[in-house]
């Protein structure tokens, strides 16, 4: 029997950060629909304007679907409904936009961020930690 998931991106819980309305989130905020174990999962992320993500890579083939805002990465601005596959193992780095960005990351289940030579558990509080220190 197959498994179906409904929900709405603003209704999704909050797994790290908050709402863009809310004061102390330098680093944005992200909110997740479905099983981040087991999968499928989608991540809706939103990060500030200006923001910064250094070269990483992750285990999992990823898909991100731009929803408000934008992001460069390479030379290529991706503003709303630009969708960006990258493999697995893929070194990628992006800017954000003045707008910020609100995007969803599509995955198939749990996955790694790699940067500097050191993976990383982003639901991990306290590897999270580190890692947004980094950032």
């Amino acid at each position: 029997m197959g498994k179906t998931i409904v929900m709405h991106i603003d209704e999704a819980p909050w797994v790290y950060g908050g709402p863009p309305a809310e004061e102390g989130h330098k680093n944005g905020g992200g909110q997740l629909v479905g099983d981040i174990e087991k999968g499928p999962w989608i991540h809706i992320n939103w990060v500030p304007p200006g923001n910064y993500t250094p070269p990483h890579s992750h285990n999992q083939d990823e898909v991100m679907y731009i929803i408000e805002g934008g992001l460069t990465m390479g030379d290529r601005f991706c503003g709303p409904g630009t969708v960006v596959f990258i493999e697995r193992g893929t070194d990628y780095d992006f800017t954000v936009g003045d707008q910020g960005v609100r995007f969803l990351n599509i995955r198939s289940g749990q996955a790694t961020i790699t940067m500097d030579g050191k993976t990383h558990n982003p639901y991990d509080k306290a590897d999270f930690e580190q890692l947004q220190k980094r950032l």
